[in-house]
């Protein structure tokens, strides 16, 4: 068994160059071509600077709302930013005080690449977010970057990634000729560990899950498990090669995987419901108080 992860670069993008051209272009050059069945991991933010999801930071801060600029006072965040988070969120869920939770020179000591770069930045936005996207997703600070774009701009995720995904997989049939899965990624922090992780936020072609709750294991028993994010794996394993930086690989072409082919599922259907969410908070809150109260655990 034999699994091929090809990063392609491409050139500077912007929204005068054609994407799926460049990316056609680049697998041509880079990985012998796509072929039938691969699947391509897109960055989403490639894909915001082509379709032009992007936010002049001045006109941000000069159009910005009471809201925005309250949320921005007792946050210390940016209040281009927080305008930008109220514009393309549903909702704002949460807010994580970053700089009253960690040690700042510990954390610059341990995980930082340069001490003064990592004080400047909680300095000027010591605060994260956490937002409900129109897709369902939540996602840290709305996923706005001012990264890897051109100063004075920032860039914002597509709104629906599964639509991207499906758009992106039709041209490229129809431009090569080959069926190939999209996956759209992006990156998130991590809810238990110090650091971040890419994650699927959109996907045309592919299953982004496998549904195998309880298929029998070695031993004939029924597993409690087998829904594994198929997607989010995928975007892992594209992430060693995209990295974060200016590394210019925004796609990766994985090769060699068996999968389940759909057009019918996104990652959008495989978010926990929003009442569902609550109902299981509310039942795991009760659950946990009464083994507390017969002090079991």
């Amino acid at each position: 068994m034999r699994l091929e992860i090809i990063g392609l670069k491409l050139p500077e993008v912007t929204q005068e160059i054609d994407l799926l051209d460049a990316i056609v272009s680049a697998a041509e050059k880079q990985a012998g071509g796509l072929r039938r069945d691969d699947v391509l991991v897109i960055t989403s933010k490639i894909i915001s600077k082509a379709r032009g999801y992007i936010f002049s930071i001045k006109e941000l801060e000069e159009k910005a709302s009471g809201r925005a600029k309250r949320l921005a006072k007792y946050t210390r965040k940016p209040v281009w930013l927080v305008e930008g988070i109220l514009r393309v969120s549903r909702r704002i869920v949460a807010a994580i005080p970053l700089t009253s939770i960690v040690d700042v020179e510990e954390f610059a000591e341990k995980y930082g690449a340069k001490r003064e770069n990592v004080l400047e930045l909680l300095e000027k936005d010591p605060c994260v977010l956490v937002t409900a996207m129109p897709d369902g997703r939540l996602a840290t600070d709305a996923g706005i970057d001012s990264s890897n774009v051109p100063p004075g701009f920032a860039c914002y995720p597509p709104l629906d990634p599964d639509k991207e995904a499906r758009r992106i997989a039709l041209e490229i049939r129809k431009r090569t000729g080959k069926d190939v899965a999209v996956i759209i990624v992006d990156t998130e922090a991590s809810l238990t560990k110090i650091g971040s992780v890419d994650v699927a936020i959109g996907c045309s072609g592919i299953d982004p899950v496998d549904r195998c709750f309880g298929e029998l294991d070695l031993y004939g028993k029924p597993k409690y498990g087998g829904i594994d994010l198929v997607a989010d794996e995928i975007a892992c394993a594209a992430a060693l090669l995209i990295k974060q930086a200016a590394q210019g690989v925004p796609v990766v072409v994985i090769r060699g995987l068996k999968y389940k082919k759909t057009y019918s599922v996104g990652v959008k259907d495989i978010y926990i419901p929003r009442k569902t969410l609550r109902k299981g908070i509310l039942k795991t809150f009760l659950a946990t108080a009464k083994l507390k109260l017969l002090r079991l655990i």
